[in-house]
């Protein structure tokens, strides 16, 4: 009897469900502490392609937050040659790729907006700082960010006090002789000029480096740009200490989203071509604009040839 108790106690114990055992894990299951809503900067550092040195440049990001996740845009500026850096992000430059982004407590992960394979960042928010790591890069690419604060307002100065009235003038007084001068300090000598730090040299567009243009939708190399191509490569071979940056366009038609992808295929398609006739591939990095950044804004056929396209800008190393 006291067996058959027992079997039928468990039996009635799984049958309410009290016996199901349910694992969560904290972290995710956490509210969101902080909001990251805003401009950050800061930088992000890696290894160098060229000579495996430690790199170190400018990083920024702005993000919109609503409850536990959220929108934005980061930027990894001149990653052209770096390792490991993934392919969604290199030099992606001033414009930056578009991101989303999750809140856990004060843990935010954030991926590429066309999916985390491409680009996902791995962040930790102490107030104002974020510091994290981007996944699957050896070496390991790290980024760190600050909030920047927006800018103090100024109070109005206060209305000077009114002037008082004027003291009635003194009695004449029999002037004194003249004193001997007193001796006079020699001026310090002036403390040397900080040094002036060079300014960055951004890339620029040149003449004899021409754009290319493609058909509706497409991203092959037409003949006619093939020619462009090769008077491209012959002159950037000519001037081997230049870096080249390929950007791509689309047209309006088509999402946001695919526009960037579709832009990065032009621009990727560009870059194959010049390597293929001789320019180093550690000198050339690839950015994609989608649909911004167009030409005309005229929604005809002979507009929109305009605005699918990749260019060329270029810079010193």
């Amino acid at each position: 009897m006291p067996r058959l108790g027992l079997l039928l106690a468990a039996i009635a114990f799984a049958a309410t469900g009290w016996g199901a055992v349910t694992t969560v894990n904290p972290a995710l299951a956490a509210e969101p502490t902080v909001d990251v809503s805003g401009k950050w900067v800061g930088v992000w550092t890696g290894s160098d392609d060229v000579d495996g040195k430690a790199r170190r440049d400018d990083a920024t990001a702005r993000l919109v937050q609503q409850g536990a996740s959220g929108t934005g845009r980061l930027a990894l500026h001149t990653t052209g040659v770096t390792q490991s850096m993934p392919p969604a992000a290199l030099d992606a430059g001033l414009a930056g790729f578009r991101v989303e982004f999750e809140v856990s407590g004060n843990q935010v992960v954030m991926r590429h907006v066309l999916g985390g394979r491409l680009v996902t960042a791995d962040l930790t928010v102490d107030g104002d700082n974020m510091v994290g790591y981007l996944r699957d890069t050896a070496p390991i690419v790290r980024v760190q960010l600050t909030r920047a604060k927006p800018p103090a307002e100024v109070a109005a100065a206060p209305a000077p006090p009114p002037a008082p009235p004027a003291a009635p003038a003194p009695e004449p007084v029999a002037p004194e002789p003249p004193k001997a001068p007193e001796p006079v300090a020699a001026a310090p000598a002036p403390a040397p000029a900080e040094p002036v730090r060079p300014v960055p040299v951004e890339f620029e567009g040149v003449d004899q480096v021409k754009p290319v243009h493609f058909d509706f939708d497409k991203d092959a190399i037409r003949p006619e740009d093939a020619k462009v191509l090769e008077a491209n490569a012959e002159w950037l071979k000519a001037h081997a200490e230049m870096l080249v940056r390929v950007e791509g366009y689309c047209d309006e038609r088509g999402t946001a989203e695919y526009n960037i992808a579709l832009g990065e295929r032009r621009a990727q398609a560009a870059r194959d071509y010049l390597v293929s006739s001789g320019v180093g591939p550690e000198r050339i990095s690839i950015v994609s604009f989608g649909n911004e950044g167009r030409l005309c804004m005229e929604a005809t056929e002979d507009c929109r040839a305009q605005n699918r396209r990749a260019t060329f800008v270029v810079k010193p190393r």
